[in-house]
């Protein structure tokens, strides 16, 4: 149980790499169409999808074996549902990071509106995502002490 905990407290570190990350979307997102700071565009295009592919591989190490302890008739259409969530996550962190690097390189190929919706759309996707897998470990794991609360507001 040692060595699952770790790999929840790691993944629990990438949530919350994934939710800085949003907000920096959010951050670019806002900027539109006049304040935009082409290093952050680069830097977020940077770290979008390795981070996303850690976490999507840390939730299936670590939590995927844990919901499939839980003797709950739901958890296989659920964790189905998570692997699909998955490769859409996948295809959609390709696509916002590409069209930040050509914003990065002022030759984006999207209005501002466009921009806007597609960063709004995914940081509100990956924030519903890391919530709901919060949701999940705090179900599945026994409440410990010094183990602090799963939720950043």
């Amino acid at each position: 149980m040692i060595r699952a905990n770790r790999r929840i407290e790691a993944l629990e570190q990438c949530h919350s790499e994934v939710l800085a990350l949003c907000d920096g979307l959010e951050a670019v997102a806002d900027s539109l169409p006049h304040n935009v700071q082409k290093r952050i565009c680069l830097t977020l295009a940077a770290t979008l999808e390795p981070l996303i592919a850690r976490t999507q591989a840390l939730e299936e190490q670590a939590l995927f074996p844990l919901l499939e302890t839980m003797q709950n008739p739901q958890m296989a259409r659920t964790m189905a549902r998570l692997r699909e969530e998955h490769l859409a996550d996948h295809s959609a962190a390709s696509e916002v990071s590409e069209a930040l690097q050509d914003l990065g390189k002022d030759r984006s190929k999207l209005s501002p509106d466009a921009m806007g919706y597609l960063l709004r759309s995914f940081f509100v996707s990956m924030r519903r995502h890391v919530q709901s897998e919060r949701d999940l470990i705090a179900m599945a794991l026994p409440a410990e002490p010094g183990r602090g609360p799963t939720t950043d507001g």
